[in-house]
This record gives structure tokens, sequence and C-alpha cells, in this order.
């Protein structure tokens, strides 16, 4: 389609009266040549191919520059015009009706993350960066900063890229039902466009990895992956803005919120007592503040309740699961914000959340963790955006939210990813979460109590990234948390590159020689814990999740 019969269109169509819909113009660009009735914008019939797209919507957003575009496959059926404005309310900046299958090659290099996860298809709406023009709506201020690229082969390899892209950059995405697509099979990405895919947004030796990885695993074609990723080794993608979310805090949030804090705490009074005297100088009250006390009775202290609204429990049997869910299931608040003793938290910190909340039309707020003396911080974990993580040391969420995916699963009261598990169960429950940089409280990781008391994370990501004889092997209730949520093959890549990861050190390289022959050295031991917690691992499988529930 040329410029000039596209502007020969537009002007023909400008002229035209349109319903807007919820005060929105929606423009359809549709694929196929079968009749759509369609007045609330625009409508305009494109190829299905990656140019043909770039152009028209390139033309559109000149000519007709607010409001959102519905992409739409004609062969899909028709287009129920009235469910639009739900979604338009809603505030997504993109919103795709149909499920496209995930890149089994990101595998490889994520194979662990919120992202990859399905939910059942009884929820109706849900997280998802994995876009389908075949039927997907998208606010036009997205389409701006370029569009898709198309070095990829397909549009469909394009479209993923693209949606990947603006999932780093800040947009609101989810997949929904409300189309009635649910079900329609969609053919899988291309390898080429998949590992272009890893190549672009995690890097050449990832993709490389991929290629080495798809080689042992399969024994696939991928030596020609290989020369074609050669080819596109300096090749880059389509830039996208990270989107600026500059007036979240001018928001008006809901003022009849009743917070409760949960603070599970062991041995760690030098650090609560400061915290909740912080705790009293919130611009916005909490409700009430839970206290899970799990000290040895012989040096338990008296804490000052003093213009604070604090519940104490007392536990002799510590846990982390156990003492969190004993404080939910006597909490009265309808939001919970979850706190570790060991934090230092400023003025505005319920207030921010509940902004958080209101803004975004969120279920879940989830903020960060400053700690002191840290110098490594991932650059997507600096910015506004749909969140992958679920932190019970600053993080926020509805008390409907918990009703829905239940509490804190008791195979981790003395194990790592309690927090991991619960937040996959929430984002699998269609919840709304939203990673929010700019709410931070400091983490001082206290050298004594919480997990230590299990003699669990002795050893830490940093620690194993900065001395020679740390190994970070995955705690069996990781592998536990691996094998309820991910697929075989992603749990068999995440202990590869736990493996891996041994063998990695900052430093110079007579430190990075010296890592190299400790985890060398240490392999079989490496292998042989790995195994054996695997196999405990399977055995928490067996005797099921111990999941207590919420009620409202």
């Amino acid at each position: 389609m040329q410029c000039c019969q596209l502007a020969d269109i537009f002007s023909g169509l400008r002229n035209k009266n349109i319903l807007k819909i919820a005060g929105v113009i929606i423009d359809l660009i549709k694929f196929g040549d079968q009749k759509i009735s369609w007045d609330s914008g625009n409508i305009v019939e494109c190829k299905y191919e990656i140019s043909s797209i770039n152009l028209l919507v390139k033309e559109l957003i000149t000519h007709s520059p607010e409001g959102y575009v519905l992409f739409f496959d004609t062969k899909l059926g028709v287009i129920n015009q009235h469910i639009i404005p739900s979604l338009i309310n809603n505030d997504y900046g993109i919103v795709t009706g149909i499920e496209t299958p995930f890149p089994e090659l990101l595998s490889y290099s994520v194979p662990s993350s919120y992202f990859n996860l399905q939910p059942p298809k009884n929820i109706s709406e849900y997280t998802s960066w994995l876009v389908s023009f075949q039927c997907c709506l998208i606010d036009k201020k997205l389409l701006r900063n370029g569009f898709l690229d198309e070095k990829f082969l397909t549009v469909q390899g394009a479209a993923v890229n693209w949606g990947l892209q603006q999932l780093y950059a800040g947009a609101m995405m989810r997949s929904t039902s409300v189309f009635g697509l649910r079900g329609v099979t969609r053919e899988a990405i291309y390898n080429k466009d998949q590992i272009r895919l890893v190549k672009y947004h995690q890097g050449f030796i990832w993709a490389g990895w991929t290629c080495f990885r798809l080689a042992t695993t399969k024994f696939s074609s991928s030596l020609f992956l290989l020369f074609y990723l050669l080819k596109i080794k300096n090749q880059k993608t389509n830039k996208i803005e990270e989107i600026k979310w500059k007036d979240w805090r001018s928001v008006q949030y809901n003022t009849e919120a009743k917070v409760t804090i949960l603070i599970p705490t062991v041995d760690r009074y030098s650090y609560l007592i400061p915290m909740l005297e912080q705790l009293r100088y919130q611009t916005v009250p909490a409700f009430e503040i839970i206290v899970i006390d799990q000290t040895r009775k012989e040096i338990r202290k008296e804490l000052n309740a003093s213009n604070i609204p604090l519940k104490l429990f007392y536990m002799d049997e510590s846990g982390q699961c156990r003492s969190r869910n004993l404080g939910l299931l006597n909490s009265k608040g309808d939001h919970i914000l979850f706190l570790d003793d060991d934090d230092e938290v400023y003025p505005e910190l319920i207030e921010d959340h509940l902004k958080c909340l209101s803004y975004f039309k969120a279920d879940v707020s989830c903020g960060v963790c400053q700690e002191p003396g840290s110098k490594y911080a991932p650059a997507r974990y600096k910015m506004i955006r749909m969140a992958d993580v679920f932190p019970t040391n600053n993080g926020m969420v509805k008390r409907k939210v918990l009703s829905k995916s239940g509490l804190f699963d008791m195979a981790y009261d003395r194990g790592q990813r309690a927090d991991g598990d619960l937040g996959a169960r929430v984002f699998l429950s269609g919840a709304k979460m939203i990673l929010n940089p700019e709410i931070s409280v400091i983490h001082h990781r206290a050298p004594q109590g919480g997990l230590r008391k299990h003699n669990v994370r002795k050893v830490t990501y940093g620690s194993s990234r900065s001395n020679i004889t740390h190994r970070r092997l995955p705690h069996t209730t990781e592998l536990y948390f691996n094998k309820r949520f991910f697929t075989l093959e992603q749990q068999r890549e995440y202990k590869v590159l736990t493996v891996l990861g041994t063998f990695s050190i900052r430093g110079n390289l007579l430190k990075k020689i010296g890592k190299g022959f400790y985890s060398l050295f240490m392999l079989p031991s490496t292998l042989h814990i790995i195994s054996s917690r695997d196999r405990q691992a399977s055995e928490l499988i067996k005797s099921k999740p111990q999941i207590p529930e919420l009620l409202n």
C-alpha cells in the first residue's frame, strides 16, 4: 500500500461521523477482506506483513494521533464494540485477546520468571507481554516512538519483540478473554526469530548459550542458528523510549483504606524497635501493626506500644510462613503491607503504596529495597513497570487478592522462595502487580536472625559473585518452587544455570581464574548437592502444598 493511497483513505475517513467509545476514538486496522461493522473510528484494511503494518500505523497516527488502535484479523469473526469501554477505563496501554505461545528458547536463558507463566483458562485477565496483532488494542501514545522491527521474519516474532520492549519500558499490558478468542490456536514463533529475540534482549553471549543448549538438549539444527546469530551479531532492534510515570503521587488515593503492617521478627530488636518508632510518623497511620515475635523466651524483650496500634504475638517455634500466616489470619485490614524487621522506612511509605495502587488501578504494589553499600541494580528494576517480583520486605497487597490466592505455603517455612511462591499464585490469579522502585526502604540484611536461624541464606548471590569459595546453590525449597510452577525443561535449565553461576565472580582476571579452578574442583560436590536437594523437592511435591485460606 503506497503512502499516497493511505493519504487518500484517511482524507475520506476523517469526514465520517465517528461514535467515540468512552470519549475516545478507536481506529480499527483489520487483516483479511471480510466486511466488519465499525463506527468508533477509522477502519482500514492492511496486509498481515511487518512493512505494511508499520507504514499504515505511521500514517494513522499522523492523521489521527489520539485514542487507541484495535488490530483485528477478520478470520476470527466479528468484534463486539461494547466490550472496549472496560478496557479503556482501566488505562491499559496494550490489551491482547489471543493467547500467543511462549517463545520456548527463552527457557534456556530466563527459565523461572513470572512472565513465563500461563494462568489457568478460567482467569479472565492477566499480565502478558505476548502480543498478537490478530487481536490487540493499543494506546496510540505507544506507537509514536518506533514500532515493529522489520528484521524479524514474521509478524508474530516482531510482535513479541515489541511487546517485550514495551513491558520493560513501563507499558501496562494485559491479556483478556473478553474478546471471546481464548483457545484460538497460534503457530509457534520461528527459531530464528526467537534467537533474534534473545540476542536483542539478553545479548550475544546468552543467544550463543541458547544455541549451544538447543544443540545439546534437542540435537536440532542449532548450527544453522549459530551461523544466523553470527550474521545478526551487530544488529540492534528499534529503540523504545521508557515511559515516565511522573505524576503517580498526585493521584487521589483511597483514604478509607485500613492498612495492616505485618512484621515477623527473630532476635532483631536492635533493628525492629527503631523501625516501630519510624512507623509512628507515617503520613497515613497504620490501622494495625502486627508483630510476630519468634525470639527465644529467655532473651525476649518488651516492646513499647505507645502511640502505635501494635498487636503482638509470640511463637516458640520459629518459621517465616507460620509466623506470617498467624499474623494474616489475625489481621483485620483490607490492605496488607509486608515488611521485614530489619527494614528502615520513610514517613510516606504507606501513602505511596496506596497512591501506587490507586494510580495504576492495581492489586499489588511492589517496592524495592536498597542495601547499604550495594552498587549493583539491574536497569529493569529501576523503573516503574508490571511486576515480576513479590517482595515481603516492602510490598502492599489487597486483602481480597490473598483471599483468592491463599496464604504462605508451609513447605517454605524454613526455606527460600516463600514470597516467590505466593507471588506466583497471586500472578496466576490475574492480579495486576506493579513494580515501583520509587517506593524504597533500606534493608539492612541483619547478620543474625531471619532465615539464618535455619542455616539458610548464608551464601547469597552477591557473596558468591565476590568470594572465591562461596557457591550459591539452590535450596530444596527453591527447586520445589520450580517444580510447582515451571516446565521440566525450565527446571532443568535453572539447575544448569545455577551450576554455571558457581564459576562467576566480579573482579580482576586473577580472581576469575581462581574462582574457575575452585568451582571446577568443587563441581562433583555441586552436582551431588543439587541432585540430593532435587530429590528432596520431589518428596515435598508428593506431600502437596499446605496453604491456609484467608477469609474476607
